[in-house]
């Protein structure tokens, strides 16, 4: 019995802001999602999700990239926020994109699970970004030199904004 409702529960995508809300925290009317940071591996002509996902990371690393993204993605309404083992994503608005879970796509090509939807060109565009930004940070310089895998890419899922009642 046990195994089915893990199972069961495994099988529905989390809402990152009540997560967020139930962690203690103000959610407001921002979008939130669950912003998990992974290691794509590039293939002959595609690119697979590696395990584990999300990757782990020491505290430091978490602190210096959220302090880093949130610099540079401020100007877009943009917000990163470590909790716990967990990162999460607040934007000012939903940003129309449907997502998948990383459990679904790992060692798997990715293709078929990125995010699709209205918002998906301008959501890929965003993540080419960030791509960037993680290439040669030093924490994954530093991981390079521990043979730890780098940082890549963050897999965005599990969106949601929280109703208010009040309107």
């Amino acid at each position: 019995m046990f195994a089915f409702l893990q199972k069961l529960f495994q099988s529905k995508e989390p809402n990152a802001a009540l997560a967020w809300q139930q962690a203690g925290n103000q959610a407001g009317s921002a979008y939130w999602l669950y912003a998990a940071p992974v290691h794509l591996v590039l293939q002959r002509d595609s690119f697979s999700l590696a395990v584990p996902a999300p990757l782990l990371l020491e505290s430091h690393e978490a602190n210096t990239l959220t302090s880093a993204f949130n610099q540079h993605f401020a100007s877009d309404g943009m917000q990163f926020f470590w909790y716990e083992t967990t990162w999460f994503l607040s934007l000012q608005s939903n940003p129309h994109i449907e997502t998948r879970a990383p459990e679904a796509a790992l060692n798997k090509d990715i293709s078929a699970y990125l995010p699709t939807g209205a918002g998906a060109i301008q959501w890929a565009a965003f993540q080419n970004e960030l791509q960037m930004l993680l290439f040669e940070h030093p924490v994954n310089q530093a991981r390079e030199a521990k043979r730890l895998p780098v940082i890549n890419s963050i897999w965005c899922y599990g969106g949601g904004q929280l109703v208010n009642d009040a309107d």
